[in-house]
């Protein structure tokens, strides 16, 4: 606790201890991804706010359902990923232009250049429950890059899948430094640039840069 104080700047050192120390703490979740034509920031409040550490204003998304699975991974084993499912509730979809909204998210997956290898983050952000201002400077739960992305359109919504790649991940550089066909086709199912590289008995071995 002491060394997450310690991190806020100064000024909010003393607010943040007092609300921590309480029985009950307001918490709002942040969500930032870092789209290339427009930046997206939801938090799952029901009303937008502006962080004090970036100055942003985080849209309000209390309408919106976001999952966040288990980190996975260990020794032997691709570095680990992570998704997040955001659903988008059919309440939040006007009928006169579900068919173009539908086409619409359908174009943004198919973007790929808009948002692979791009920022992502998770964070928290603390809110006093007098005044319902934040509080200190957002903090980090999760950080990472935008890898691949998958909707699916539903009778009651539709369900937005985005896997994120973690920076314990070196950007794509896989366990012990080493590349193998099979490690490739899991990563990305078509390629098959390595197709005959396990046939000659060889491996691509990465630079520790």
């Amino acid at each position: 606790m002491m060394e997450f104080v310690a991190a806020q700047p100064e000024e909010y050192r003393a607010p943040v201890m007092e609300l921590i120390s309480g029985g009950a703490v307001m918490v709002a979740v942040m969500l930032h991804l870092d789209f290339a034509d427009e930046p997206i920031r939801l938090s799952n409040r029901n009303v937008p706010f502006t962080d004090l550490k970036w100055g942003h204003e985080w849209g309000a998304g209390g309408g919106l359902l976001v999952g966040l699975p288990e980190v996975t991974g260990g020794d032997g084993q691709l570095a680990p990923f992570r998704e997040y499912q955001l659903g988008m509730p059919d309440e939040m979809i006007d009928n006169d232009q579900s068919e173009t909204w539908a086409a619409g998210v359908v174009a943004m997956v198919g973007d790929v250049s808009n948002y692979r290898g791009r920022d992502a983050g998770l964070f928290l952000q603390l809110f006093d429950p007098e005044t319902e201002a934040p509080e200190g400077h957002p903090f980090a739960v999760d950080i990472g890059f935008m890898d691949r992305m998958t909707v699916s359109v539903l009778r009651g919504g539709a369900i937005v899948r985005l896997t994120t790649e973690s920076l314990l991940a070196r950007k794509g550089v896989p366990p012990y430094g080493m590349l193998t066909y099979f490690d490739q086709k899991r990563r990305h199912a078509t390629d098959e640039g390595l197709q005959f590289v396990t046939e000659a008995g060889k491996l691509i071995k990465w630079t520790d840069w």
